[in-house]
């Protein structure tokens, strides 16, 4: 059973816009309640109102959903993007697959490199955990005498990779774009370990 707010959501997928007098008809709750809602969700940024004068009298408040409203729609990306690799995988096959990922790995640095202006690779690293952490990774890195070790906590594709572990080809063409090396990936979170580990060798110390 959908709770009051949800309903007055829903409603508005289908309205596109309502005044409260309309929503309190509809859904069988006071005006009084469809007003805190509505304040509410205003607040939140879902919706936004407008004055709408009608004949004599006080204008009455029209809302309507935002357009971050819109992305608040109830869907379920995780199961849609799961079939779709499915069915990529069943039409060009998993070599090819393999390369597509890769070829998104590294289109995904490119969007980050006009950010990245380091002189050194240490401080290259501490740019990509800022920027890596802002679109969902939990990303970490140390630096040793013989080695640096990239570790990826979590990423988004974490939920395709149960299914598709040839997501993760992703996570790698990326780091290896970013920092233009190769990389060796040693641990992974899908096999159980707790992170996925990347590491390379320093270099005439950096």
């Amino acid at each position: 059973m959908k709770s009051t707010k949800e309903s007055i959501l829903y409603q508005f997928f289908l309205l596109r816009k309502a005044t409260i007098s309309q929503l309190s008809e509809i859904l069988s709750v006071s005006e009084i309640s469809i007003r805190h809602h509505l304040i509410r969700l205003e607040a939140e940024g879902i919706l936004t109102s407008t004055e709408e004068r009608h004949g004599v009298g006080r204008p009455r408040f029209v809302y309507s959903l935002t357009e971050k409203g819109f992305q608040n729609a109830p869907t379920n990306p995780s199961k849609i993007s799961d079939q779709a690799l499915s069915t990529l995988k069943r039409f060009l096959g998993t070599d090819t697959l393999l390369q597509l990922f890769k070829q998104i790995g590294r289109d995904l640095a490119r969007t980050y490199t006009s950010t990245l202006d380091a002189e050194s690779q240490d401080e290259m690293l501490a740019q990509i955990t800022d920027t890596l952490t802002k679109d969902g990774f939990i990303f970490s890195w140390a630096k040793s005498e013989e080695k640096y070790t990239l570790q990826i906590h979590h990423c988004p594709f974490h939920y395709l990779g149960q299914n598709h572990p040839e997501v993760c080809t992703i996570n790698h063409a990326l780091l290896e774009s970013l920092i233009q090396h190769p990389l060796s990936h040693d641990t992974r979170i899908l096999n159980g370990d707790l992170a996925c580990t990347y590491t390379y060798e320093v270099q005439d110390g950096k």
